[in-house]
């Protein structure tokens, strides 16, 4: 194997995982994010100035975010996968099977 395609397999590898940690950092920001908002909602912290909606609907709202708190923790390792690994699709015509 030539230099140039272990420098380009090394890149590879170093971009995936660049990717990867980059999907990381933005799953565990989004997550904290969801679980502050719900915390905010339970403990019921400035209340005075929330929408009525909001009130009224206080543990319907902190059941939804609870699940895609939950949906996301689950499923953060097939979402890192997939965005550090995308796959390439074939075309209209071809056969996935023969590259």
């Amino acid at each position: 194997m030539s230099i140039k395609r272990r420098r380009n397999k090394l890149k590879k590898r170093e971009d995936r995982k660049r990717i990867a940690q980059t999907t990381k950092h933005s799953l565990i920001a989004l997550i904290v994010l969801l679980i502050a908002i719900i915390l905010v909602l339970i403990f019921r912290l400035g209340e005075g100035f929330w929408p009525i909606w909001i009130v009224e609907y206080r543990t319907a709202i902190m059941a939804i975010l609870s699940f895609v708190v939950i949906f996301l923790l689950i499923l953060s390792p097939i979402i890192i996968d997939f965005n550090s690994n995308p796959r390439v699709l074939s075309g209209p015509g071809k056969d996935p099977r023969h590259g």
